[in-house]
């Protein structure tokens, strides 16, 4: 009964046609066509099924040297099926699976706008010799796999199945799905798009609440768009060729994908390949994907959202800048085994929960861009602060930022390594006054003194390290000094009593050259030494050449055997007197007694005491860091 039926719709399609176009003379395919609509049969035009057949590859359907092309028993006008897909009549008898074609030439312009088609539509292996306009179109599901056509205008169409251009689709010209809704997926797996200096598939503001697959062979000559786009799956490029030197290889700006975006595998891109603005809820893969613009931006993915991570590894290949700049990335932003010698990376603005790289595939020098960029920490990379200064070097030198260095003694403090973060400040401060004191030399030397004796600030525990180091060569100065007699009393009678032999007068204060040197190294410590010693005030006064040794310096006895060795180097150097004072001081134990030097000594260790004190307290107060 069904079968009995639908071959009384076949019949009554059939002379519903000609009714219709009364002096048409239909060719075979239009025959099969509305024999097998109301069946919901294919319309099986060429020899046979089989979409690998030679004869059924529609870039042979017209006529050209050496190509036959198809007979005009494979041609149906493009007239006839706008009629089976408007006509309330003709509409009723096509089965609701849909039109479907297979290996027929259409023949004039298919125009379907505005039309609301209740089935599907197939036109698999089919040849289109004109342009389609779907404006409008409202239709359950489009399938053009395999089809040639030249450019289709699908504006502001509404799909609410699929729309498949895949498996050897061919366009020579513009498609365009501007504003359009599709309630499944947009395939165009192994399609080609050719149009070349013009867009080659455009979907500004389209709606697509699946995938959009342009991935595994398709192929652009042209650019691609879908600006403003809303894609509720995945976005699928991995493995597409994306050829628009000239412009916007794929431009996906300001566009929303809830799932991921893949521009990964084989993806290859000649032109710019632009997320700017874009809303990713999943990640960015552009694990192996191959950039080429090397003039200006191969891949900008700058003020962009990424709820996910941003994979620029294994393979990873640009030539020109990849720019994230501005972006923020929940996750992880991975460069691992990325081939980035050709490009320059810009991360300037940027944010990444994580930071992962590796030392061997940074960018060259000066082709690194990291003010403003803010990380959580390293995973897998490098953490040592060494590695990341050389990092860091990489930036261009003018103009200089510090953001930079702060941020990773920020990382790096809060992984504990406290020692790392001030090395990184140190050498920050440092870079930053090469270049401001360039040519000052009054500057490099104030710099210099910061950078030795207080780190800038950032490590100011030096300056007591420098006073200790000044309080231990003022004891040595001192106590050979004073050993020869060198250092006096400061009351007028004393020293009168201590000048003949070195004898400190029993009512006076013995000569402590330790707690002298550092009463004269640290300001306002006060331990009654400087008040009570100083060098000899005689202009004349000089150890003699072969000077002796004070009284009180004598001992009884030397020392025990095994210590011998060092009681001779300690006299030999003018700190120990030995058991004889007959014996005369070395050469090298009268160097630099004199009392004239020492006073000169004393005053230079009391300014240098002052400075370095200073240099302390500033670094304590943060007054000299720059942060």
């Amino acid at each position: 009964m069904p079968q009995t039926q639908s071959q009384e719709k076949a019949g009554s399609l059939e002379a519903l046609a000609q009714a219709q176009f009364p002096y048409r003379e239909f060719t075979a395919a239009e025959r099969k066509l509305l024999a097998s609509a109301p069946k919901g049969k294919v319309a099986v035009c060429g020899p046979n099924s089989d979409p690998k057949d030679p004869a059924n590859d529609p870039s042979k359907a017209e006529r050209s040297e050496g190509n036959r092309g198809w007979g005009r028993e494979r041609e149906i006008g493009a007239d006839l099926i706008r009629w089976l897909c408007t006509d309330h009549r003709a509409k009723e008898l096509v089965d609701p699976s849909g039109v479907h074609i297979q290996g027929a030439k259409i023949t004039g312009e298919l125009r379907l706008d505005y039309a609301i088609v209740p089935f599907p539509i197939s036109l698999a292996r089919c040849a289109l010799t004109e342009d389609a306009s779907l404006v409008l179109v409202e239709i359950p599901q489009i399938d053009l796999e395999g089809a040639w056509t030249k450019s289709i205008d699908a504006d502001h169409a509404i799909v609410k199945g699929g729309v498949f251009l895949v498996n050897g689709f061919h366009a020579d010209g513009e498609v365009r799905w501007l504003g359009a809704r599709i309630g499944g997926s947009l395939e165009c797996g192994g399609g080609t798009f050719n149009n070349p200096g013009g867009y080659a598939l455009s979907a500004d503001r389209a709606i697509v609440n699946g995938g959009v697959f342009l991935q595994n062979g398709f192929h652009a000559h042209g650019k691609v768009r879908w600006p403003g786009a809303q894609i509720g799956g995945d976005l699928y490029c991995d493995g597409g060729t994306f050829d628009s030197p000239r412009g916007d290889a794929l431009n996906v700006e300001n566009a929303g994908v809830k799932g991921n975006l893949f521009l990964s595998g084989e993806f290859s891109a000649q032109g710019e390949v632009s997320l700017l603005g874009a809303q990713i809820g999943g990640d960015l893969e552009c694990t192996g994907g191959t950039f080429h613009n090397p003039e200006g931006v191969a891949l900008n993915v700058e003020h962009t959202v990424v709820k996910g991570n941003v994979f620029l590894r294994n393979g990873f290949g640009a030539q020109g800048t990849v720019s994230l700049m501005d972006a923020h990335i929940e996750g992880r932003l991975d460069c691992t085994r990325a081939a980035l010698k050709e490009a320059t990376l810009d991360l300037r603005d940027a944010k990444a929960y994580y930071l992962q790289d590796d030392h061997d595939h940074w960018p060259q020098s000066g082709k690194l861009l990291l003010d403003g960029l803010v990380y959580g920490r390293f995973v897998d990379a490098p953490k040592d602060y060494r590695t990341r200064l050389e990092w860091l070097a990489l930036q261009p030198e003018k103009p200089f930022a510090t953001q930079p260095y702060l941020q990773l003694a920020k990382v790096l403090r809060e992984a504990g390594d406290n020692d790392g973060a001030v090395n990184v400040l140190e050498e920050m401060e440092h870079r930053r006054r090469r270049q401001a004191d360039q040519g000052r030399l009054d500057r490099q030397a104030i710099s210099w003194l910061f950078r030795e004796f207080a780190g800038y600030g950032y490590d100011p525990v030096r300056s007591v390290g420098a006073i200790a180091a000044l309080s231990g060569l003022g004891w040595i100065l001192y106590r050979r000094s004073y050993l020869m007699g060198g250092m006096v009393p400061t009351e007028k009678d004393a020293s009168s009593e201590f000048k003949p032999d070195g004898q400190t007068p029993s009512r006076y204060e013995t000569f402590a050259p330790l707690a002298y040197s550092v009463e004269n190294s640290v300001p306002l410590v006060k331990l009654g030494q400087a008040e009570k010693w100083q060098p000899n005030p005689d202009p004349g006064a000089s150890p003699p050449r072969n000077g002796k040794w004070i009284k009180s310096a004598g001992r009884a006895k030397a020392w025990p055997r095994r210590l011998r060795w060092l009681e001779r180097r300690l006299i030999w150097v003018g700190l120990l007197a030995p058991v004889d004072l007959k014996e005369p001081p070395s050469r090298f134990s009268r160097f630099g007694t004199s009392p004239r030097f020492l006073r000169w000594f004393l005053w230079v260790q009391i300014l240098l005491g002052w400075l370095l004190a200073t240099l302390f307290v500033a670094g304590v107060t943060g007054i000299i860091r720059k942060e």
